[in-house]
């Protein structure tokens, strides 16, 4: 009876041993957030040295880098994101005077993006990777983790997108809000370059205060002096502005609950 007690205890302790050990384990490393295990993704034909140094961008590289719509829309929204983040011509965007014209350059340009932004739940799929992201484990060393990187660049620039942000509901724009923050406290734990660090968090989180026309966040705006509409970016952010920015965001939160 003894020894029947005993294993009846011995696995219930391993039993909640792995729990509390996956528990413990919210956040992915580098190399799990850029495992695509399970995930079916159009195989493009590489680019040789010499077709990369000679193919005209538009006519020659563009096309070849152009999903079949059969294959297209078979995909899982989680599919098409990480589609973007394994195309080597996605990464042109950064090469604009902004990120978002190059984020919108590159849309105009490759059909999975226009795909992934009309999809009903983009919002909801990457908000669950946003929810995995631990930013001290991804950005800590960026010439051994560029690849990471660039997958948090593209789920930051995505997420950001007037056009997710305003199909999320309240909730989901709840936990953006507490997820973003989060990201942000923790880079402010560990990285001297703040604003640079934070300014793609805070890009998407000045459109959820644009979508919900909070006033002292607006008023802070520029205008486009063409267009007389109220202009947002964070390519040139200082830190001063950041914390405002930061203090608009948590005032936001109180008043939306």
């Amino acid at each position: 009876m003894r020894k029947l007690i005993g294993l009846i205890f011995s696995v219930l302790l391993l039993v909640s041993c792995g729990k509390n050990s996956t528990e413990n384990n919210d956040y992915w490393s580098c190399e799990q957030l850029l495992d695509t295990d399970g995930l079916k993704l159009y195989s493009f034909v590489p680019f040789t040295d010499e077709e990369l140094r000679t193919l005209p961008y538009f006519e020659g590289k563009l096309p070849r880098r152009q999903i079949p719509e059969d294959f297209l829309h078979k995909m899982t929204t989680k599919e098409l994101f990480y589609q973007v983040v394994y195309t080597d011509l996605s990464k042109s965007m950064g090469v604009f005077n902004t990120r978002q014209q190059g984020f919108e350059a590159v849309t105009q340009q490759l059909n999975m993006l226009p795909e992934l932004l009309n999809r009903p739940d983009a919002g909801h799929v990457l908000l669950g990777l946003l929810k995995k992201v631990d930013p001290s484990k991804m950005n800590s060393n960026l010439s051994k983790d560029v690849d990471c990187f660039w997958w948090d660049y593209c789920l930051q620039i995505i997420l950001a997108q007037t056009k997710i942000i305003n199909r999320m509901t309240d909730e989901e724009i709840d936990r953006y809000i507490d997820e973003q923050l989060r990201c942000h406290d923790i880079i402010k734990s560990f990285d001297n370059e703040y604003p640079i660090s934070v300014a793609l968090h805070l890009f998407g989180l000045g459109n959820v205060m644009i979508r919900y026309n909070y006033t002292p966040f607006i008023k802070t705006l520029g205008k486009n002096p063409v267009t007389n509409e109220s202009y947002w970016d964070t390519q040139f952010i200082n830190e001063q502005y950041a914390l405002q920015i930061l203090d608009f965001v948590k005032q936001f939160r109180k008043v939306k609950r």
